[in-house]
Formats: C-alpha cells, structure tokens, sequence
C-alpha cells in the first residue's frame, strides 16, 4: 500500500479509466449527469485516473474497469447516478464476475479487440 498526504491508496483496488476528454463526457453532450460527482464516486472505491478520449464514442461516457492484471470491462452511456451507484457498489465488491445485470446491459467490447477475435 502506498500513501498520499490526503488518504492512503490501496494498490489491489481495481484501476478505472473515465473518458472526460472529446464531447463524450461532457456536460454539454450530457447536461443532467453530474460529472464531477460520478468521478467522485468511482474514485472513492477505485484508483481512477481521467483520461482525454478512448476512442469509443458512440458509447458515449464511456468508463474503462481493469479489476484484475491483463482482465478490462468496458462500460458505456453510464449517464445515471443510479448506473454510477451501481458500478461503484461491484467496484467496491471486488468487480466479482458475473457482472450484476443492470451493469451487463452497458458493458462492450471495444472496436479494437473486437476487430482482433
């Protein structure tokens, strides 16, 4: 476990990417989610880092879950505090397999490993 000067950061919690950057996040593309809330909420349970733009914009909002080494869910138009809710309670859980069915419904397989199977 490593430390911040704020809280101390546990290395085994599961590794999201939010995409934020391009107009898929974005207030402007979704005006009635608070975004500053959803990364609050994932972060509180998750090492989550902002990134500019996954290139998967048709999914809009899109929020990439790396739980265990080499293993990622991709999750798309999570534009509900009710998702947001749920996707921190299976982060918090572990990110068990299955996904809960609410979060199945979301999730997909990228353009790019898609192109490769």
């Amino acid at each position: 476990m490593t430390t911040t000067p704020d809280h101390p950061v546990d290395d085994s919690r599961p590794r999201v990417l939010v995409c934020r950057g391009c107009c898929c996040g974005s207030e402007q593309k979704h005006p009635d989610v608070d975004h500053d809330e959803q990364i609050a909420e994932i972060s509180s349970v998750a090492r989550t880092r902002v990134v500019d733009c996954v290139d998967e914009c048709t999914y809009s909002n899109v929020v990439v879950v790396r739980p265990r080494p080499g293993e990622s869910v991709w999750f798309g138009r999570l534009n509900s505090a009710v998702l947001t809710r749920e996707l921190r309670n299976w982060l918090d859980a572990g990110a068990p397999r299955p996904l809960p069915p609410i979060l199945d419904v979301f999730s997909f397989e990228p353009r790019s490993r898609a192109a490769t199977e």
